[in-house]
């Protein structure tokens, strides 16, 4: 698959907006999450964010805010994206082959792209097949894409239907994880479905699957 890296300050100014100055998505048991997120932040990038009104003035002024940041010493982002350019070209085939080896199917996509992020969550886009990255550090990077390229997979091989409603659907897919990403602990609600994970060897990632979406819609 070739991934291309990338930089959008738009895009990046967005993942504030959407997830910590809003929470615009499921919480999977998150508590909290957007001040944990803030917290996390530069101490005038909280300040910005607690002092805007609405959608429009968070984004005008977060983009603002990076631009002055990053803009002065633009080799930081051109920097991280070559590197990752780079390690994507030694280990993309060895990602790409354990993702097939663990849903037992072809990886279906030849292209995706990688935007690089200055924010501390990675949300991604199906339909246009893109993801955010964090800029700064190459073995998240890699964790990170392993982790967004399963949930294409997940939704390429096994697209919503009338077992699961939206939300049960999504933690479906986010706990499968567990099988790509082991080092991560996943969300709050994904638990009894790391738990059934763990109880068993399975004979295919179908089998858990159809196991999982049992316990989603009869959960003990």
């Amino acid at each position: 698959m070739k991934l291309e890296v990338t930089y959008s300050i738009e895009k990046d100014a967005q993942t504030y907006v959407d997830y910590i100055f809003n929470f615009k998505f499921f919480k999977h048991g998150r508590v909290n999450i957007q001040e944990t997120l803030l917290e996390k932040l530069d101490i005038p990038l909280q300040s910005l964010l607690k002092s805007v009104e609405n959608d429009q003035e968070a984004f005008c002024k977060i983009r603002s805010y990076l631009e002055q940041t990053y803009n002065s010493n633009p080799t930081i982002i051109e920097d991280s994206a070559a590197k990752l350019k780079t390690m994507w070209g030694k280990v993309g085939d060895n990602i790409i082959f354990s993702l097939e080896f663990l849903y037992k199917k072809p990886f279906p996509f030849k292209f995706a792209t990688a935007y690089l992020t200055t924010n501390f969550i990675f949300p991604y886009n199906y339909e246009q097949k893109y993801f955010f990255v964090n800029f700064k550090y190459l073995s998240t990077q890699l964790n990170t894409i392993k982790h967004e390229l399963n949930h294409f997979m997940f939704y390429y091989y096994y697209p919503a239907g009338k077992d699961l409603n939206l939300e049960k659907y999504e933690l479906l897919k986010e706990s499968l994880s567990f099988f790509s990403n082991p080092e991560q602990e996943g969300k709050p609600n994904e638990a009894p479905l790391r738990d059934l994970y763990k109880s068993k060897i399975w004979n295919s990632l179908d089998e858990a699957v159809i196991q999982a979406t049992k316990l989603l819609c009869f959960p003990k």
